[in-house]
């Protein structure tokens, strides 16, 4: 996820920096909302990182029951499934 942030944030800056040097007006309207669209992505981007981090740090129980804590890449463990009567 860090380097699709990075890949929007960069996207961002260049299409600002091509924006300050367009001559045209409808030009530099177009860059500005590239760089408007690029922020959103870059805002995306920075939300999802947050969000896989702070589900690398959720205990398991969270998800399935199981009070032990886990990170990304452990196993997905079954739930106990009860006997029928």
């Amino acid at each position: 996820m860090e380097v699709e942030l990075d890949y929007w944030t960069s996207r961002k800056r260049v299409e600002l920096e091509m924006a300050m040097c367009a001559s045209a007006h409808e030009t530099r309207l177009i860059h500005q909302q590239l760089a408007r669209l690029h922020g959103v992505k870059s805002k995306q981007a920075e939300t999802a990182s947050l969000a896989g981090l702070v589900l690398a740090q959720a205990p398991a129980d969270y998800v399935i029951g199981d009070p032990r804590p886990t990170t990304i890449g452990d196993p997905i463990a079954e739930a106990p499934r009860g006997r029928a009567a």
